[in-house]
């Protein structure tokens, strides 16, 4: 019997965090891998990055000792890598992160004045955090899966051919070429070395036949039914993910790619509508086990070129098979769906069902405003109407861009830095620009310009940080098999990250933007408005955190004029902030030939800051956390999550074209039987025709999380969403999981 036993077999599935590999099939220890990763590093020290990249992949790829898993469709597995659970600070989960990890500590012994300057001291005061990202890149799924892996080798060699043909090849693309070459030759034979273990433990269970057959033809060719395609996937990931030291991610819009694959294999009998959906849960149960941090992204839906829904038959069975196996067990899946209009609404009342059930990987993102903001960005009306959702809550073109990451910059920071003529309070670092002392300030106005200039100077610190990664991404860890992917790069003959792809942007993210504009709301109010205290005095009562003034800050805590309440008076303050600062990030030209373009995301930034920042104007005390991605600031939004949402949605997302999640809360209570179903959807509806950008949220009651906080044992699969990943809670830090239950706390008092 193959089919009907997952849920029996779901235990055996985990090859990753206690691997056996088979006897005699390579190094299987991963610290003897690394060992010799770095003698390859040792012996070719002076060569072309990639050149020794390209060595050290073909090594591990032929090297490393492997496993096939024969109760898993997709249990294949190669010693060069750690899951999250058996690496530790000390141990690099990817081997060959020993070269990113040599080349970037060389990069930075000799980077210029101007960058050492850009970063001393911004990271311990919570003034920005930065480093070189590698974590948001998309393959291009359809030469993936058009191609194949031998396709994709193909395209390569005959591009390169025809370069030395007509006279034309440099000496950087002959080494772009012949490294890349390297790395999918290592490919397929790490294919066929996962073909003859297969062979090997063809007897052991009725799955291996067509296990076989499957490993048979991406040794050779395009997949052709659904399970190839899937295996595939898998296929490409592990060696992207881990090998190439690039995160996957997004693994496509498989529900749209898929769908001709699956509709064939049920006319052709192969597969039932029942086994398909069994499939996906072994699918998805591989991407689990392997531990990402972040949950592995993938989207459902999209529109066609007449903008009518492409949400099938496929896209509701995925749904299913996600829901059915989290019901049982933890899934570590993000499961972006695309919203237009014509998103059918049984469709998003299914997946809304699973969220308020506990199953929190659902992510819900806009897709009209993804094709205006690309339109504003000078995309074509093609690249427009395929856009990719990735990483945490954003859009790409498809198989057209790259969208590193480096530079996160703390808004509320610039309030402390203008109060103290750009010195940090608590470390007593001049970490921001000259701006007039308090005491020649004037007017809300006089503040609101240092303020301004303040953040304007942090950024310009990130735009120099940026820069110089920029410039070095390609000497830090060149992009083999990720480049083999991108059409344009194959076609110029220059790396992915190396300026090979149409569009070459770079992110920088502008946080926690509720918690400034409330302190500059409540300055306004409480200094020049109400005249209750001049600026020397409030700045002075902020450095002692409110002591002796605890009436004062309850006040000031307690008012009403704070974002997330539906107010304009502090939401076009907060609107005007984006504006301002995501205007300024786009104007600006990369070192790769693009414009840098601005994200509102503070994912864990706004705790972690949080304890960098003394108290703020807004009533909050010193430690406390910041504003988390678009949303209030904790306990601000006090009018409901309907205020919330219209003013969230007074900003112009535009000017966030990388993203700008909102993160909601809603108790159980409220969202009860078909009713609460039905106001769920009105709520997502709601924030979508208002123009919200991502959309996600968690509904929890406290006693649960008490519980879970006490006795963790029986909570293993409960999984809260934060700031666009998906925790354990049992597995959070306890400071985090406190916060998570004030947070609930409040909730529960609104509904009182």
């Amino acid at each position: 019997m193959i089919w009907g036993r997952f849920d029996c077999e779901r235990s055996r599935l985990n090859i990753y965090d206690q691997p056996h590999f088979e006897p005699g099939s390579g190094i299987s220890d991963i610290e003897t891998v690394t060992q010799e990763i770095q003698k390859i590093l040792t012996m070719m020290d002076g060569q072309p990055h990639a050149l020794i990249k390209a060595k050290a992949v073909t090594f591990v790829l032929d090297h490393a000792a492997i496993e096939v898993n024969p109760a898993d469709w997709f249990g294949f597995n190669f010693c060069g890598w750690l899951t999250r659970h058996q690496a530790n600070s000390e141990t690099a989960f990817r081997p060959l992160q020993c070269l990113n990890r040599h080349w970037f500590a060389e990069l930075e012994k000799q980077a210029p004045q101007i960058y050492r300057t850009a970063t001393d001291c911004v990271r311990e005061t919570g003034a920005l955090v930065y480093w070189p990202d590698y974590d948001h890149s998309v393959p291009d799924w359809d030469s993936v899966i058009a191609l194949g892996f031998p396709g994709l080798l193909a395209r390569v060699r005959q591009t390169h051919e025809k370069k030395k043909e007509n006279g034309t090849l440099t000496g950087d693309q002959e080494l772009y070429y012949t490294t890349v070459e390297m790395a999918y030759e290592a490919l397929l034979r790490l294919c066929h070395r996962f073909l003859d273990c297969a062979r090997a433990h063809a007897d052991e269970d009725d799955k291996m036949p067509i296990v076989i057959e499957a490993l048979s033809v991406l040794c050779t060719d395009k997949p052709r039914t659904l399970y190839q395609l899937l295996l595939l996937i898998c296929l490409y990931h592990l060696v992207q993910e881990f090998v190439d030291v690039i995160q996957v991610r997004t693994l496509g819009n498989i529900d749209v790619d898929g769908y001709d694959f699956y509709a064939q294999d049920l006319r052709e009998g192969r597969l039932t509508r029942e086994q398909a959906k069994e499939l996906f849960k072994y699918f998805f149960e591989r991407f689990t086990n392997e531990a990402h941090l972040h949950g592995q992204p993938l989207y459902f839906g999209g529109i066609d070129e007449k903008e009518h829904t492409q949400i099938n038959d496929l896209s509701y069975l995925m749904l299913e098979a996600h829901d059915e196996a989290a019901d049982r067990g933890p899934m570590n899946m993000k499961l972006f769906i695309k919203v237009m209009p014509s998103t059918p609404d049984d469709f998003l009342k299914k997946a809304l069902d699973m969220l308020r059930r506990g199953n929190n990987s659902l992510v819900f993102v806009n897709e009209a405003l993804g094709m205006k903001i690309f339109r504003k960005l000078g995309c074509t009306e093609e690249e427009v109407h395929r856009l990719v959702a990735t990483g945490c809550n954003n859009f790409a073109t498809r198989g057209h861009e790259t969208t590193p990451e480096y530079v996160y910059v703390n808004l509320a920071k610039g309030i402390e830095l203008a109060f103290n003529q750009g010195v940090d309070p608590l470390s007593g670092k001049k970490i921001g620009c000259d701006t007039p002392p308090v005491s020649d300030m004037h007017s809300y106005e006089d503040f609101y310009h240092a303020y301004l200039a303040q953040v304007e100077h942090l950024i310009r610190k990130g735009f120099v940080i940026s820069d110089y990664y920029d410039a070095h991404l390609y000497d830090i860890n060149p992009a083999l098999f990720y480049s083999g992917t991108m059409p344009e790069s194959v076609e110029c003959g220059s790396d992915a990250y190396y300026n090979g792809l149409k569009y070459n942007r770079t992110v920088m993210f502008l946080s926690c933007h509720a918690t400034a504009a409330d302190s500059l709301r409540m300055i306004q109010k409480y200094v020049f408005e109400k005249k209750r205290l001049s600026l020397p005095a409030l700045r002075d009562i902020l450095a002692t955190n409110w002591k002796n003034h605890e009436d004062l800050q309850i006040e000031i805590l307690h008012d009403p004029e704070k974002f997330g309440n539906d107010m304009d008076v502090v939401d076009g303050i907060s609107a005007a902030l984006i504006k301002h600062f995501g205007s300024l990030v786009a104007s600006r030209e990369n070192v790769r030939g693009g414009h840098f373009v601005a994200n509102g995301e503070s994912i864990w930034w706004a705790k972690r800051w949080g304890s960098q920042c003394g108290a703020t104007p807004d009533g909050r005390a010193a430690g406390d956390e910041l504003s988390k991605n678009m949303g209030a600031t904790m306990g601000q939004d006090r009018t409901g999550i309907t205020a919330l949402i219209k003013s969230v949605t007074k900003i112009d997302a535009t000017n966030l074209p990388y993203g700008s999640p909102f993160d909601y809360m809603l108790h159980p209570t409220a969202v009860q039987g078909e009713d609460g179903l039905v106001a769920m959807l009105g709520l997502l509806r709601t924030f979508m025709m208002r123009g919200g950008f991502g959309y996600q949220g968690n509904v929890v009651d406290v006693k649960t999380l008490r519980d879970a906080q006490l006795h963790p044992e029986k909570y293993g699969n409960l999984q809260v969403r934060i700031c666009g990943w998906n925790w354990y809670f049992t597995k959070m830090e306890k400071s985090y999981q406190n916060e998570f239950i004030c947070r609930a706390e409040y909730e529960e008092r609104a509904l009182s």
